[in-house]
């Protein structure tokens, strides 16, 4: 597509969590499992902001009527996370990490920090608020000729984890809840999918040269808000892998562009307003094979339907992979409570028969190009659902309605709430304001870290890295290891970064990791001869698999143990003797084929440059 005529502007929200104790308590900042220390089960309930307006998203989450249950762990969580303590003062370990980002993104400092409280009712906090605080503002992101404005700079507290979802039961862990995150927020400067990767990527580094901040899957998460020329705004939550974000931009570009087609659509076939009736047709499905109404049925549950005039065959149509219009509807409807919905394009289907379809069209006065919804649950489930799906079949005629979706695992979204108003967020009168000192501000400026562009080019320089590899491991949550490695260990770095960084992609499993004592034996091992640099990949392989078994009698079931220069060249010897013909046809060129056959011979024994080096001095003397 062309972004530019289309219009796009990406605005990122970076949200990274803080290597040290809870913002606003001295628990420790520890995920747990297991059986919890104790459980509260909770409802949460939407009330008017200072302002005397109730948020949208938080109408919409309370009227669903979830009920909320907390895993409490007593390692993990206080008095604070469950609300039953005021917070305590801000960390300021915390607090220095941030001053610092916005240091470097060369940001306005406010005088003085003031926590405020945003209504979130989604389960996440136990309070029904997020508190949250402003830090710097004004900053600007440089690289790669581009300028990117990134307006505020938040300390806030992270939320509570999903850990079960049970019907209209969601299950908290509060492990998470109350862990210090920096959220930084960018102006719409970004204009191409790639773009938006690149500067997350940037930010991302930014935050990692501080040192201070967490790694790994969960740690950082990208919002993005996004929107094309004459679309809307969507914002994008929890985009949490670099690699999806340029694919996510893409895919929400595609579906708003498909959403106005839709519209222009709807426009051709004469439709300029909408009044969908809701239709009580219980009594017409009160014999259905389909399993679904069948339930809703025998529930005391009601089946409600309504016309969409002219929507046949745009219900159906894919905005992008896996998901169209009846999905968008779908979604709606689930953000109330129900399961789902059926509708005309995917009919008959799913036990709903041709008769029961031609007796619904005919009670709804449908028209040739008419389309309908049939919605079958409990009776207030289903009528707020309906509404929802009403409400949202009538913004198709404007086209892109603005809302808030949730980041799919395939990089496509689904809706998650409405975007949040303006009235959700309110001093917090438990904690009195943070004075941003002038003396702390000289000495945060004193120990400004390098940007990290600078950093991975002092990397490649110091350890004669490519760019490309001193790039990946100074991204890699194995950075840590590298530098301790590298410098106790004979090994090139250039190996030991390869086997923290492409090796073990390629090798490591899943729920399974390798400490640092694991690769400090690995590489002591290697120094000592024990195997050559070629074994690396099978040995920790087979380390993924019994991460407990002692290394040397790992290398010695896998036959690897390293052999001596002085068996390397019999062996060489004896290739060489089988190949004379190759080696008078081709020369010089017939190392490679032979280096090949060696290789082959030792399986990862010896050293490849050593076996290099002896082929060519017995190949060309």
């Amino acid at each position: 597509m062309d972004y530019k005529k289309l219009g796009l502007k990406v605005g990122l929200e970076i949200h990274q969590q803080l290597d040290t104790h809870k913002l606003f308590c001295e628990c420790p900042s520890v995920m747990q499992e297991g059986k919890p220390d104790l459980v509260v089960e909770r409802r949460l309930r939407a009330v008017a902001g200072e302002l005397g307006v109730v948020d949208p998203a938080a109408r919409q989450a309370y009227l669903r009527g979830t009920t909320y249950v907390y895993n409490i762990y007593d390692e993990s969580n206080c008095h604070v996370e469950l609300d039953e303590e005021p917070p305590h003062k801000m960390n300021g370990e915390a607090l220095k990490t941030t001053l610092l980002v916005a240091l470097l993104l060369n940001a306005k400092i406010v005088d003085e920090i003031h926590v405020m409280r945003k209504t979130v009712i989604d389960g996440s906090n136990t309070s029904g608020f997020q508190r949250t605080s402003q830090i710097a503002m004004n900053g600007t992101l440089e690289f790669g000729g581009s300028k990117i404005g990134i307006p505020t700079f938040c300390l806030e507290e992270d939320a509570a984890r999903i850990v079960e979802t049970h019907g209209n039961k969601i299950t908290y862990n509060l492990d998470r809840l109350g862990v210090p995150l920096i959220e930084i927020a960018t102006d719409p400067d970004i204009h191409t999918p790639e773009g938006a990767r690149e500067v997350a990527k940037a930010l991302g580094d930014i935050l990692r040269a501080t040192k201070a901040v967490k790694r790994g899957i969960g740690t950082i998460r990208q919002d993005l808000n996004i929107s094309i020329a004459k679309g809307s705004r969507i914002e994008l939550k929890g985009v949490q892998e670099l690699r999806l974000i340029s694919k996510a931009v893409e895919y929400e570009v595609q579906r708003q562009f498909r959403l106005l087609e839709l519209k222009n659509e709807l426009t051709k076939r004469g439709i300029k307003k909408l009044e969908p009736k809701v239709v009580d047709v219980t009594n017409l499905f009160s014999k259905s094979p389909s399993k679904v109404i069948q339930k809703a049925v025998k529930n005391k549950g009601i089946v409600l339907a309504i016309k969409l005039d002219g929507f046949l065959g745009l219900l159906g149509k894919e905005l992008i992979p896996n998901r169209r219009l009846g999905t968008e509807l779908a979604d709606y409807a689930k953000a109330y409570g129900s399961k789902g919905l059926f509708h005309s394009d995917e009919l008959p289907n799913y036990g709903i028969t041709e008769q029961e379809i031609s007796s619904l069209r005919k009670r709804l006065k449908c028209k040739e190009k008419d389309g309908f919804v049939i919605i079958a649950e409990v009776g207030d489930v289903a009528k707020r659902s309906m509404e929802a799906v009403v409400e949202r079949s009538e913004q198709a005629l404007v086209g892109v309605p603005g809302e808030t979706r949730k980041a799919l695992p395939d990089a496509t979204s689904s809706y998650l709430r409405p975007l949040p108003g303006p009235s959700r967020m309110y001093p917090e009168t438990d904690l009195p304001p943070v004075v941003v000192t002038p003396s702390l501000l000289a000495e945060l400026k004193m120990g400004l870290p390098e940007l990290p562009w600078k950093q991975i080019d002092n990397l490649g320089r110091k350890y004669k890295l490519s760019h490309d590899l001193a790039e990946e491991i100074y991204r890699s949550e194995y950075f840590d290891y590298f530098t301790k490695l590298a410098k106790g260990s004979k090994t090139e770095p250039s190996i030991i970064a390869s086997a923290l960084t492409s090796t073990l992609r390629s090798v490591e499993k899943k729920d399974i990791k390798l400490g640092y004592g694991h690769f400090k034996e690995l590489f002591k091992a290697l120094d000592s001869g024990k195997f050559s640099k070629e074994a690396i990949p099978e040995i920790l392989e087979a380390w993924f698999e019994k991460p407990e078994k002692p290394l040397e009698k790992l290398i010695t079931e896998l036959g690897l143990e390293g052999i001596s220069t002085k068996n390397l060249e019999k062996i060489i010897d004896t290739v060489i003797s089988k190949n004379q013909q190759l080696i008078k046809e081709r020369g010089e060129r017939a190392v490679q084929p032979l280096m090949g056959t060696v290789m082959a011979e030792v399986r990862g024994k010896a050293d490849g440059k050593l076996i290099m080096e002896l082929l060519r001095k017995k190949v060309l003397k």
